[in-house]
């Protein structure tokens, strides 16, 4: 059986600035070790996604790149979707409208993007790639798999198998939990 020690800490009970610690033992059942280990994940999780995000806008600053993270993100998203109404992108990017149309108008900007007739139906103005936005991407994209590369040089090829297989599960344990109608979101990148 698994001991769990509760420290339990009473704050100034007194008034005379004493603090009283007391450390309580308790069996630890499966229930709470489970609740242990999720709330470890969460907290890794957390930090991986604060470290992730810091270590991409490093990445994207590059004078090379020279983009935000927002533009990255709708950059990708057009590059994986192909010319597309400013809805879908809005959905794939998960921004407002309004938000998006600055991030285009920056990109349209710096010849990234164009608007551009839709060829199924001319009336509707989609948002589409230029060579040199596609030429960005494929920067992007290198830059990416190349820090993607020296952040898992610590893993053997058997742990990277297995990290990329418990990943999938945890991204589809993801998608399970939203709500339906957001399983049919574009996502960027699949």
């Amino acid at each position: 059986m698994c001991i769990a020690i509760t420290r339990c800490t009473v704050y100034d009970w007194g008034g005379d600035g004493m603090f009283i610690t007391i450390d309580m033992e308790e069996p630890m059942t499966e229930r709470s070790a489970n609740d242990e280990r999720v709330a470890a994940i969460d907290h890794l999780f957390r930090e991986i996604t604060w470290h992730s995000q810091k270590h991409a806008i490093q990445t994207l600053t590059r004078p090379e790149l020279d983009l935000t993270l927002p533009q990255m993100i709708t950059l990708l998203a057009i590059h994986d979707s192909g010319a597309c109404r400013m809805g879908a992108l809005a959905d794939a990017t998960q921004q407002s409208g309004g938000t998006l149309t600055g991030i285009v108008d920056r990109l349209i900007a710096d010849r990234l993007v164009e608007r551009v007739r839709s060829s199924d139906d001319r009336r509707v103005v989609e948002v589409a790639l230029t060579p040199t936005g596609q030429e960005r991407v494929r920067q992007v994209l290198a830059a990416r798999c190349e820090d993607m590369g020296q952040i898992l040089l610590r893993f053997s090829d058997a742990q990277l198998g297995q990290f990329e297989h418990l990943l999938n599960l945890f991204l589809q344990g993801v998608r399970d939990a939203l709500p339906h109608n957001h399983h049919e979101a574009h996502e960027i990148g699949a």
